[in-house]
Protein backbone atom coordinates (compact mmCIF):
# COMPACT_ATOMS: atom_id res chain seq x y z
CA UNK A 1 0.00 0.00 0.00
CA UNK A 2 1.37 3.74 -0.64
CA UNK A 3 1.84 6.00 1.73
CA UNK A 4 -0.64 8.91 -0.32
CA UNK A 5 -3.39 5.89 0.15
CA UNK A 6 -2.37 5.23 3.68
CA UNK A 7 -2.91 8.69 4.24
CA UNK A 8 -5.97 8.80 2.81
CA UNK A 9 -7.52 5.07 4.72
CA UNK A 10 -6.38 7.25 8.29
CA UNK A 11 -9.09 9.43 7.31
CA UNK A 12 -11.62 7.05 7.01
CA UNK A 13 -13.95 6.45 10.06
CA UNK A 14 -15.02 2.86 8.94
CA UNK A 15 -11.38 2.24 9.76
CA UNK A 16 -10.78 3.23 12.52
CA UNK A 17 -8.75 1.67 15.55
CA UNK A 18 -7.64 -1.03 13.12
CA UNK A 19 -4.14 -1.61 12.85
CA UNK A 20 -2.57 -0.29 9.84
CA UNK A 21 -0.59 -3.21 9.36
CA UNK A 22 -3.52 -4.64 8.82
CA UNK A 23 -4.94 -2.53 6.40
CA UNK A 24 -3.84 -4.34 3.05
CA UNK A 25 -5.02 -7.89 4.93
CA UNK A 26 -7.91 -6.60 5.91
CA UNK A 27 -8.97 -4.72 2.36
CA UNK A 28 -8.14 -7.98 0.58
CA UNK A 29 -10.23 -10.36 2.87
CA UNK A 30 -13.26 -7.05 2.28
CA UNK A 31 -12.83 -7.63 -1.80
CA UNK A 32 -11.54 -4.09 -1.91
CA UNK A 33 -12.15 -2.58 -5.80
CA UNK A 34 -11.74 1.41 -6.62
CA UNK A 35 -13.72 2.67 -9.50
CA UNK A 36 -13.59 6.44 -11.21
CA UNK A 37 -16.55 8.50 -11.91
CA UNK A 38 -16.85 11.65 -14.04
CA UNK A 39 -19.14 14.92 -12.33
CA UNK A 40 -22.89 13.64 -12.81
CA UNK A 41 -21.94 9.94 -13.72
CA UNK A 42 -24.61 7.31 -11.65
CA UNK A 43 -23.04 5.22 -9.10
CA UNK A 44 -25.87 3.78 -7.87
CA UNK A 45 -28.97 3.86 -9.16
CA UNK A 46 -32.79 3.88 -7.60
CA UNK A 47 -34.02 0.44 -7.10
CA UNK A 48 -30.82 -1.26 -7.95
CA UNK A 49 -29.72 -3.83 -5.42
CA UNK A 50 -26.57 -3.01 -3.05
CA UNK A 51 -24.65 -5.39 -2.12
CA UNK A 52 -21.10 -3.26 -1.59
CA UNK A 53 -20.35 -0.16 0.94
CA UNK A 54 -18.94 2.46 -0.72
CA UNK A 55 -16.32 5.07 0.34
CA UNK A 56 -15.58 8.10 -0.98
CA UNK A 57 -11.89 8.60 -2.03
CA UNK A 58 -11.68 11.67 -3.44
CA UNK A 59 -14.02 14.39 -4.61
CA UNK A 60 -18.00 13.85 -3.57
CA UNK A 61 -21.22 12.03 -3.70
CA UNK A 62 -24.84 12.86 -3.72
CA UNK A 63 -27.76 11.06 -2.38
CA UNK A 64 -30.96 12.35 -4.84
CA UNK A 65 -34.61 11.36 -4.68
CA UNK A 66 -36.49 12.02 -7.90
CA UNK A 67 -40.26 11.37 -7.96
CA UNK A 68 -42.90 10.11 -10.29
CA UNK A 69 -42.68 13.66 -12.03
CA UNK A 70 -38.81 14.32 -12.19
CA UNK A 71 -38.83 16.51 -9.10
CA UNK A 72 -35.17 15.74 -7.57
CA UNK A 73 -34.56 15.96 -3.58
CA UNK A 74 -30.83 16.03 -2.15
CA UNK A 75 -31.06 14.03 0.79
CA UNK A 76 -27.36 13.92 1.98
CA UNK A 77 -23.84 14.59 0.77
CA UNK A 78 -21.09 12.65 1.04
CA UNK A 79 -16.88 14.04 0.91
CA UNK A 80 -14.01 12.12 1.14
CA UNK A 81 -13.78 9.31 3.75
CA UNK A 82 -17.80 9.05 3.91
CA UNK A 83 -19.63 5.84 3.57
CA UNK A 84 -22.85 5.59 1.15
CA UNK A 85 -25.07 2.95 0.40
CA UNK A 86 -24.80 1.35 3.44
CA UNK A 87 -28.40 1.00 4.86
CA UNK A 88 -29.83 -0.19 1.63
CA UNK A 89 -26.90 -3.14 1.26
CA UNK A 90 -27.55 -4.16 4.84
CA UNK A 91 -31.12 -4.82 4.34
CA UNK A 92 -32.67 -8.17 3.45
CA UNK A 93 -34.24 -6.86 0.30
CA UNK A 94 -30.71 -4.92 -0.69
CA UNK A 95 -32.44 -2.50 -2.83
CA UNK A 96 -31.44 1.26 -3.32
CA UNK A 97 -34.64 3.68 -2.38
CA UNK A 98 -32.38 6.27 -4.00
CA UNK A 99 -29.86 7.25 -6.85
CA UNK A 100 -25.95 7.77 -5.60
CA UNK A 101 -24.47 10.66 -8.45
CA UNK A 102 -20.92 11.66 -8.48
CA UNK A 103 -21.12 15.46 -7.40
CA UNK A 104 -17.34 15.86 -8.90
CA UNK A 105 -15.02 14.00 -10.79
CA UNK A 106 -14.77 10.83 -7.96
CA UNK A 107 -12.96 7.59 -6.65
CA UNK A 108 -14.39 5.39 -4.46
CA UNK A 109 -13.73 2.31 -3.04
CA UNK A 110 -16.58 -0.51 -2.68
CA UNK A 111 -16.51 -2.97 -0.11
CA UNK A 112 -18.63 -6.23 0.29
CA UNK A 113 -20.77 -5.83 3.01
CA UNK A 114 -21.44 -9.42 3.45
CA UNK A 115 -17.57 -10.27 4.42
CA UNK A 116 -17.83 -6.96 6.50
CA UNK A 117 -20.62 -8.92 8.48
CA UNK A 118 -19.56 -12.14 8.49
CA UNK A 119 -15.93 -13.28 9.45
CA UNK A 120 -14.02 -14.83 7.80
CA UNK A 121 -12.94 -18.76 8.66
CA UNK A 122 -9.19 -17.05 9.35
CA UNK A 123 -10.62 -14.99 12.27
CA UNK A 124 -9.39 -11.87 11.29
CA UNK A 125 -8.55 -9.20 14.27
CA UNK A 126 -10.05 -6.44 12.75
CA UNK A 127 -13.90 -8.10 11.49
CA UNK A 128 -15.23 -7.05 15.13
CA UNK A 129 -14.04 -3.71 14.96
CA UNK A 130 -15.13 -3.26 11.24
CA UNK A 131 -18.53 -4.11 12.34
CA UNK A 132 -18.86 -2.22 15.14
CA UNK A 133 -17.36 0.82 13.10
CA UNK A 134 -20.07 0.06 10.94
CA UNK A 135 -23.28 0.24 12.95
CA UNK A 136 -21.96 3.34 14.77
CA UNK A 137 -21.78 5.17 11.13
CA UNK A 138 -25.57 3.99 10.38
CA UNK A 139 -26.32 5.36 13.63
CA UNK A 140 -24.84 8.80 12.32
CA UNK A 141 -26.04 8.92 8.94
CA UNK A 142 -29.37 8.50 10.27
CA UNK A 143 -28.89 11.46 12.86
CA UNK A 144 -28.02 13.64 9.35
CA UNK A 145 -31.18 12.85 8.40
CA UNK A 146 -32.77 13.79 10.95
CA UNK A 147 -30.71 17.28 10.45
CA UNK A 148 -32.32 17.19 7.28
CA UNK A 149 -35.99 17.07 8.40
CA UNK A 150 -35.13 20.02 11.23
CA UNK A 151 -33.80 21.88 8.75
CA UNK A 152 -36.73 21.42 5.47
CA UNK A 153 -39.50 21.42 8.44
CA UNK A 154 -38.87 24.91 9.01
CA UNK A 155 -41.67 27.52 7.83
CA UNK A 156 -40.14 30.13 5.94
CA UNK A 157 -36.82 30.04 3.66
CA UNK A 158 -34.83 32.21 5.85
CA UNK A 159 -35.82 29.91 8.89
CA UNK A 160 -34.52 26.91 6.76
CA UNK A 161 -31.51 28.97 5.54
CA UNK A 162 -30.24 29.78 9.57
CA UNK A 163 -31.34 26.58 10.53
CA UNK A 164 -28.92 24.58 8.16
CA UNK A 165 -26.22 27.46 8.58
CA UNK A 166 -26.65 26.98 12.41
CA UNK A 167 -25.94 23.26 12.03
CA UNK A 168 -22.95 23.48 10.15
CA UNK A 169 -21.97 26.61 12.21
CA UNK A 170 -22.20 23.63 15.28
CA UNK A 171 -20.43 21.12 13.63
CA UNK A 172 -17.44 23.17 12.56
CA UNK A 173 -17.50 25.15 15.98
CA UNK A 174 -17.29 28.40 14.33
CA UNK A 175 -19.45 31.18 13.14
CA UNK A 176 -17.08 31.21 10.11
CA UNK A 177 -18.20 28.28 8.04
CA UNK A 178 -17.47 26.79 4.87
CA UNK A 179 -20.21 24.44 3.09
CA UNK A 180 -19.51 22.30 0.63
CA UNK A 181 -22.30 23.03 -1.75
CA UNK A 182 -22.83 25.72 -4.39
CA UNK A 183 -26.26 27.44 -4.78
CA UNK A 184 -27.90 25.28 -6.71
CA UNK A 185 -27.21 22.86 -4.40
CA UNK A 186 -27.70 24.49 -1.36
CA UNK A 187 -31.27 25.50 -2.86
CA UNK A 188 -31.91 21.97 -3.87
CA UNK A 189 -31.16 20.58 -0.49
CA UNK A 190 -33.63 22.90 0.89
CA UNK A 191 -35.92 22.51 -1.10
CA UNK A 192 -36.24 25.96 -2.39
CA UNK A 193 -36.27 27.87 -5.47
CA UNK A 194 -32.62 28.94 -6.14
CA UNK A 195 -33.68 32.51 -7.26
CA UNK A 196 -35.95 32.72 -4.41
CA UNK A 197 -33.41 31.46 -1.84
CA UNK A 198 -30.49 34.24 -3.83
CA UNK A 199 -33.01 37.08 -2.98
CA UNK A 200 -33.33 36.03 0.92
CA UNK A 201 -29.49 35.72 1.23
CA UNK A 202 -29.23 39.30 -0.41
CA UNK A 203 -31.43 40.10 2.25
CA UNK A 204 -29.95 38.53 4.93
CA UNK A 205 -26.44 40.13 4.23
CA UNK A 206 -28.30 43.53 4.10
CA UNK A 207 -30.03 42.84 7.32
CA UNK A 208 -26.63 41.95 8.85
CA UNK A 209 -27.25 38.80 9.75
CA UNK A 210 -24.92 36.88 7.67
CA UNK A 211 -22.02 37.50 5.71
CA UNK A 212 -20.94 35.40 3.03
CA UNK A 213 -18.12 35.21 -0.10
CA UNK A 214 -19.19 31.98 -2.23
CA UNK A 215 -19.17 29.08 0.01
CA UNK A 216 -17.52 30.64 3.08
CA UNK A 217 -20.14 32.21 5.23
CA UNK A 218 -20.24 34.20 8.55
CA UNK A 219 -23.10 33.96 11.12
CA UNK A 220 -23.85 37.25 12.44
CA UNK A 221 -26.84 36.88 14.72
CA UNK A 222 -26.85 37.01 18.34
Amino acid sequence: MTKSSMKIYDKIDLFQNIERENLTTMLHCLGETVRSYKKGEIIIMDQEHVEHVGIVLKGSVHMIKEDLWGEKTLLAYMAAGDLFGETFAIQKSTRSYVTFVAASNCEVMFLSLYHVLHPCPNGCAFHLQITENLYNLIGLKNIQLMEKIEVVSKTSLRDKILAYLSLQAQKQQSRYIDIPLNRSEMAEYLHANRSAMTRELAAMQEEGLIDFDKNTFILKKE
